[in-house]
């Protein structure tokens, strides 16, 4: 699948997918993209 793509680092995700997936979650696009080690609540 997409996902399982994404996963394996078969895939790239689009900026505007990482947006999408931000919105749906209700959380910011940089909690996402944020490679510093740290998780943010």
């Amino acid at each position: 699948t997409y996902i399982s793509g994404i996963e394996r680092g078969l895939r790239n995700v689009s900026l505007i997918n990482i947006v999408k997936l931000a919105n749906a979650l209700n959380i910011s696009v940089t909690a996402i993209v944020d490679f510093d080690g740290q998780h943010h609540g």
